[in-house]
């Protein structure tokens, strides 16, 4: 017994094939689909393949009350005569206990998508736009054996922790890009980097991160090159450099 309900289409009634078997027997659609569903219940309880020993078309005429209807169905392959009985063809495609486990699956990813839907329509906004949920970053350090956050998706959102570390593809097509070697981006480097944008909780995705790393380096290079060491200057043209070791004037020479 493979249950006590079957699977029928709800587009069954205006299916042309019922349309065909009510000229060929003569019968309104209600009688065809009735006997449809004794047809098919009866080898949903019977069977479960599909083969009916023992029924004939004849028999099926009589316990349907439609005359005809046993032959009009093999004539549309809906049924099918075999050596001492009937078969009910692709009898696994619709009915017995794999066809039902697979339409109440369907059924069940269908409520879940019904669901989610639901929930998204319920974070919209009135003008339409779905709210953005707010992202808090976490200031729990990680397990020593963990990646930094948003290591294994370089595009998640994310807000810098005190452990992050830049996404080393971005990096290097970055630091690439921008002239600068991968041994620029030491520990050295990257922690005021981290210390200065850590306090405000922004948002960015661990690549939009790793790239602001590299022009935060870059600009610091940058800075770097344009300072000039004071024992290097030099004196101005037409200008006697200053002799600190000079003490000429504390005994009134070269008054």
């Amino acid at each position: 017994m493979a249950g006590d309900w079957i699977k029928m289409r709800g587009n069954l009634w205006d299916d042309p094939r019922i349309a065909s078997l009510c000229d060929a027997t003569d019968q309104p659609e209600a009688m065809i689909i009735g006997g449809l569903y004794w047809l098919w219940a009866m080898a949903d309880q019977h069977t479960e393949d599909g083969t009916l020993p023992g029924l004939t078309l004849k028999a099926i005429d009589r316990k349907t009350g439609v005359p005809g209807l046993g032959s009009a169905l093999a004539d549309i392959d809906w049924l099918q005569v075999v050596d001492g009985g009937v078969m009910v063809p692709r009898f696994d495609e619709h009915n017995g206990a794999s066809a039902k486990r697979r339409c109440q699956e369907a059924k069940r990813k269908a409520g879940v998508r019904k669901e989610s839907a639901s929930d998204a329509d319920k974070k919209r906004t009135p003008s339409g736009a779905r709210e953005r949920e707010e992202l808090k970053p976490s200031h729990t350090p990680p397990a020593d054996d963990s990646e930094p956050a948003g290591a294994d998706n370089p595009d998640a959102p994310i807000a810098l922790s005190l452990e992050w570390q830049p996404d080393q593809k971005a990096l290097k097509a970055y630091a690439a890009r921008a002239g600068l070697p991968l041994d620029a981006f030491t520990p050295d480097a990257v922690s005021p980097f981290v210390l200065h944008h850590e306090p405000r909780g922004q948002v960015r995705t661990h690549r939009e991160w790793t790239a602001d790393l590299v022009r935060w380096v870059q600009r610091d290079r940058v800075n770097a090159s344009r300072v000039v060491p004071l024992n290097r200057a030099r004196a101005s043209p037409g200008k006697q450099e200053l002799n600190h070791e000079d003490t000429s004037w504390a005994d009134g020479e070269g008054v």
